[in-house]
C-alpha cells in the first residue's frame, strides 16, 4: 500500500536546533524526515495527548504509536480535531 505524503511547515524559532538536526541526519545516515516522525512519534507515546485523559479512543491511538509497527495516525488526527472542535 503506498501512503500519500503529508507536509508542515514549522518555524523551529532556532537556526542551532535546526543545524544540530541536519547535522545528526547527515551523521546518522538518515534524514530530516526520518528524526521529526521519530520524535514525534515517541513524543505521543509518551502521553503528550491534546485530548481529554479520559478518551479511550485517544489512549487506544496513542498505544498503537508506541507499540505497533503502524500508528493509527487517522484517530489522532480524528482525536486532535475533535479537541479543536473542527468540523462540528
Amino acid at each position: 500500500m503506498t501512503r500519500r505524503g503529508s507536509r508542515i511547515t514549522v518555524d523551529l524559532g532556532d537556526e542551532e536546533l535546526v543545524k544540530a538536526v541536519k547535522i545528526a541526519a547527515v551523521e546518522q545516515g538518515r534524514t530530516v524526515r526520518d528524526i521529526v516522525v521519530e520524535a514525534l512519534t515517541q513524543w505521543l507515546g509518551e502521553g503528550h495527548n491534546p485530548t481529554p485523559p479520559s478518551s479511550s479512543t485517544a489512549n487506544s491511538a496513542l498505544n498503537a504509536a508506541s507499540g505497533s509497527a503502524e500508528p493509527d495516525y487517522k484517530s489522532m488526527i480524528e482525536n486532535l480535531n475533535r479537541y479543536r472542535g473542527v468540523g462540528q
